[in-house]
């Protein structure tokens, strides 16, 4: 895919304006992503080397490693700038009061990222749904302030394009909401807003068909848990019994292998 063509994916940066206000910018830019559907699909299994991208004669790249910022790009302020590889800025939301870590999950035109990062300048509070059927023009379409989980989710935002569910868990805490995004991927619909006894979540991750969700926590010493969910029915989550870490191994991040 060249510059020429349409685009269609996203990526976030968060930049701290002058006063309070964090603000987070969603754009537009070109490969595979928002409107695509191969975007949630599965990935094929890398059999072999990775190809080196040919980049624009125009694009700002890493000097190194292609995919790797150096130590020297970091403190000189050069990382800042940001990297692009075939990548051609078309389209920008400029919200209010996101945090890098709260997203963005993607699911056909739309992308949800949090905002519990609040500010005493921020009007809008929660998930906000960003609507880029017109990659030119993104545009808010909701603001998920329902449920405390996603008022404060932190790392735990995702969607899976199976069951085509928005899953939210309160950061620190024990909520644990569920919306369904099938009929509107603009308008989530609140499916089940459940307790998770104990839990203080921080990030997670669906298991590939949607069915499970898998939910770390804050605490991630010896004796750490590990929270799962079955949303086999989504109105009716049904929480399976925790896993215990006994020994020096406790999840963070979570991903498909």
């Amino acid at each position: 895919m060249n510059k020429q063509e349409l685009v269609r994916a996203f990526a976030i940066a968060t930049v701290t304006l002058p006063g309070l206000l964090l603000s987070a910018s969603i754009v537009l830019a070109d490969g595979t992503g928002v409107g695509d559907k191969r975007a949630n699909a599965d990935p094929v299994p890398l059999t072999g080397s990775v190809p080196k991208a040919d980049c624009g004669p125009g694009d700002h790249t890493e000097s190194g490693l292609q995919g790797q910022t150096t130590t020297e790009e970091r403190f000189s302020g050069d990382s800042k700038l940001g990297y692009n590889c075939n990548l051609e800025l078309v389209g920008r939301y400029r919200g209010e009061g996101a945090f890098s870590q709260d997203g963005p999950a993607y699911a056909g035109d739309c992308a949800y990222y949090a905002t519990d990062h609040v500010t005493s300048l921020q009007q809008h509070l929660g998930v906000t749904v960003i609507d880029a059927s017109d990659p030119q023009h993104p545009q808010p379409s909701a603001y998920l302030d329902d449920t405390a989980a996603a008022l404060a989710p932190h790392e735990t935002v995702q969607t899976n394009n199976r069951s085509h569910l928005l899953v939210v868990a309160q950061n620190g805490g024990p909520d644990f909401a569920v919306y369904d995004i099938s009929a509107d991927c603009r308008h989530p619909v609140l499916k089940a807003d459940i307790q998770l006894p104990g839990s203080h979540g921080h990030m997670g991750a669906f298991a590939p068909d949607g069915r499970t969700y898998w939910l770390t926590q804050s605490f991630r010493g010896p004796g750490g848990f590990l929270y799962s969910v079955d949303l086999a029915d989504p109105s009716n989550p049904l929480v399976l019994p925790p896993w215990q870490f006994l020994g020096d191994g406790r999840p963070h991040g979570l991903g498909k292998v």
